[in-house]
């Protein structure tokens, strides 16, 4: 074994211990996009913000996360994902602690919100950076992503006992004590493999195959955002119960993490060139389904349908940028993208709403999910094939 095989070399126990840390930043990178409707709810509620400004709390988050992964793309290999990972970690814990004092102003409650979103983009940058550095990076996104889930539940779950504890802020205590104490496990990305001194140093500069990724992972983020943002408002317009659509969002998350793991088992033998545009496609066709519902059957299945291809589909994405870059950059540069994406996505559709139908919605959503396949998907997949990932320097970066 030679070359970037040697380097990249796992044994079974450091790939599980790597699979844990992976796991633990993945769910704590992602965890302001899941929790964000508890600290809106938390700061109108505790500090009697107004609906605008608790909102932009949240879109201070996630752009900042956006914003900073971009930014973060830049650093080299060399600096360690450990150290990014507790940095970042560190800073999600103080940040929140931060809101919980209770202050009210918006440059108060702004700026916690913005090194929240520091404090993601070192998490993501760690998560990316040490995933795409294994052997099997599409294996390793799948898992990791199926045990973030696990992270990013037991957090939500956790939000009644915090709240009743600590007041209506307590929510923000509770995402600083639960990310305190399982931030050590991260310590096992320490058995990330590291990357040939060359690949580490050179310039990223996105190539047509990048290129093509972003547009295809930014779209398929976008339409997802759209359609999945009203989808509890359909449920109810179709007289659904609050308490079956809580419960159908919590099956759709059990079920994509099962899904998860399988998939990763079996990763090895799934062909790129299928099962990125299936999920892609199921992503689209389970945002139409939820939105398009006319009953509970019909509803039900696109949640599900749009849990579990959502997760794959991000998975293989990641994968596609480790493909063409194993020092995760690309990976990092496109993640930025699509949280900028994300975050556009629920005022677009509200647009969509308020001048057109949830039908329209659905529609536009899919649209976005698939529209650029048959044009990227084929640069995209050629350049990962010449980029020959199993020892040539991947084509996603170029020495500039």
């Amino acid at each position: 074994m030679t070359g970037i095989q040697a380097v990249r070399y796992l044994p079974g126990r450091q790939l599980l211990l790597l699979a844990l840390g992976l796991s633990i930043c993945s769910g704590c990178a992602y965890l302001g996009s899941s929790v964000m409707p508890f600290q809106i709810d938390a700061l109108m509620s505790g500090l009697h913000q107004s609906a605008s400004r608790a909102g932009m709390f949240g879109f201070f988050e996630i752009m900042s996360f956006a914003v900073f992964m971009v930014v973060l793309s830049r650093l080299t290999g060399r600096v360690s994902v450990v150290m990014t990972a507790f940095l970042g970690a560190g800073l999600a814990v103080l940040s929140s602690l931060l809101t919980a004092t209770g202050l009210s102003s918006s440059a108060w409650t702004w700026g916690c919100a913005l090194l929240f979103g520091l404090g993601e983009a070192l998490l993501g940058r760690s998560y990316v950076c040490a995933a795409s550095a294994s052997e099997n990076p599409d294996r390793m996104y799948a898992i990791s992503n199926g045990g973030g889930l696990i992270v990013l539940v037991a957090v939500i779950d956790a939000i009644p006992y915090a709240t009743r504890s600590f007041g209506e802020l307590g929510v923000f205590v509770g995402i600083a004590v639960i990310v305190a104490v399982i931030a050590p496990f991260m310590a096992t990305l320490r058995h990330a493999p590291p990357l040939p001194v060359r690949q580490s140093t050179e310039k990223m500069r996105l190539t047509r195959g990048g290129v093509a990724l972003l547009f295809i992972w930014v779209g398929s983020s976008l339409g997802s955002s759209m359609a999945w943002s009203f989808a509890e408002r359909v449920g109810r317009a179709i007289h659904l119960s609050a308490d079956y659509i809580v419960f159908l969002s919590t099956v759709g998350i059990v079920s994509s993490v099962l899904v998860s793991f399988i998939v990763g088992a079996l990763a090895q033998r799934l062909r790129r060139e299928i099962i990125l545009p299936l999920t892609l496609v199921g992503t689209g066709v389970g945002g139409l389904l939820a939105c398009c519902a006319w009953d509970s059957w019909s509803y039900t299945a696109g949640v599900i349908i749009y849990w579990n291809c959502s997760m794959l589909s991000y998975a293989w994405l990641l994968g596609s940028a480790a493909a063409l870059d194993h020092t995760g950059r690309v990976g990092t540069f496109c993640g930025g993208m699509d949280r900028m994406g994300y975050a556009l996505g629920a005022p677009l559709g509200g647009l969509i709403v308020d001048h057109a139908s949830f039908t329209m919605l659905g529609i536009a959503g899919c649209v976005a999910c698939v529209v650029s396949l048959p044009f990227g998907l084929p640069v995209l997949l050629r350049e990962i094939r010449a980029s020959g990932t199993e020892g040539r320097p991947a084509s996603g970066l170029q020495v500039g």
